[in-house]
């Protein structure tokens, strides 16, 4: 089945694209260059994941962290319950077992973050 005039890797695409029948002992060696191949590219592509997470993170730290105002995001949530309007923003209706206690810090956390979007823009 290989051809030793060939390069190993265009012996393996023929094989595949062209022998139907059951993998046996003499597959072997072309088994080995898959699975080798398949592990180099699972390797690469873990590594290149992990230097764009680390990129990701140099450019974070170098963005510098937002400074967020929780307390003033309290307060506009105060005001939007209270229904006033000029606080301009809308809150989802959520369902559940009425306990919102893990979710009140997130949201929160939302709205500080948005403001200090907010503030960068102006």
């Amino acid at each position: 089945m290989t051809d030793r005039k060939k390069d190993p890797v265009d012996n393996f695409l023929e094989f595949i694209l062209s022998d139907d029948s059951p993998i046996g002992p003499d597959d072997q060696a072309d088994l080995d260059l898959f699975n080798n191949a398949h592990a180099a590219a699972e390797q690469r592509l873990a590594r290149e994941r992990l230097e764009r997470a680390k990129a990701g993170a140099r450019e974070a730290d170098q963005q510098g962290a937002k400074v967020l105002d929780l307390e003033n995001a309290r307060r506009l949530l105060a005001r939007a319950k209270a229904g006033d309007k000029s606080a301009e923003i809308t809150l989802a209706a959520r369902f559940g077992d009425g306990s919102m206690d893990g979710d009140m810090d997130v949201i929160l956390e939302g709205l500080a973050e948005l403001e200090a979007e907010s503030r960068e823009e102006d």
